[in-house]
């Protein structure tokens, strides 16, 4: 498991010069930002953070993508949510959640000089997922190449991964409307264009 920025890099150089098979390496990629962007979607809807099932893929960092289309809060579509619960819909304020959750790494090294506490919370978690083969479904660097339109070379960013005992049981299928699609890919070609400079 790759921890050190740029995670989704410097996870590809890993797999590279390890030997291992693909399944066995994987980065710590957005499971955090997924983690912070659910608390900070059920602060804005007043619910607990567990009852949130959203996902932030891509990059990790600025190209980084919200999966608006498939968040659900307990189940139900957040649209449905939203007009079940009547509350507007504004996409302004759900961009700006986004633009905190990419942000807010910036901020703690700002404070503070450095993150610590909960990327390592957020680790610990991918090691007890994998170690206890809990089977759990978890945003992290994956290769990419094949998946979502995702093609040109064997790139490394977060997707939603089930996650086992093996490492990397499988990619996860989830919906993705066609701007996010388009998004995904051009996060895609930003990490292909570092790697490149790379000469692995």
């Amino acid at each position: 498991i790759i921890v050190s920025n740029p995670v989704d890099v410097l996870t590809y150089v890993a797999w590279k010069l390890s030997g291992f098979p693909v399944n066995r390496v994987l980065g710590s990629g957005t499971n955090l930002d997924s983690s912070r962007f659910r608390f900070l979607i059920a602060d804005h809807l007043d619910v607990n953070a567990q009852d949130v099932q959203a996902f932030i893929v891509g990059e990790h960092g600025d190209t980084s993508v919200a999966l608006w289309s498939s968040i659900s809060v307990g189940g139900i579509p957040v649209l449905s949510f939203l007009e079940k619960q009547q509350i507007a819909y504004e996409k302004q304020t759900l961009e700006d959640i986004h633009q905190s959750v990419v942000g807010s790494a910036y901020e703690v090294i700002g404070l503070k000089g450095y993150t610590s506490w909960a990327i390592g919370y957020s680790v610990a978690n991918l090691a007890r997922t994998i170690l206890r083969d809990q089977r759990k479904i978890h945003p992290v660097t994956v290769l990419a190449r094949g998946f979502y339109g995702v093609d040109g070379g064997d790139v490394f960013l977060s997707l939603p991964a089930l996650l086992g005992r093996n490492g990397v049981v499988a990619v996860t299928n989830v919906h993705m409307t066609d701007e996010e699609s388009e998004k995904l890919q051009k996060s895609a070609k930003t990490i292909l264009d570092m790697q490149s400079q790379l000469g692995l």
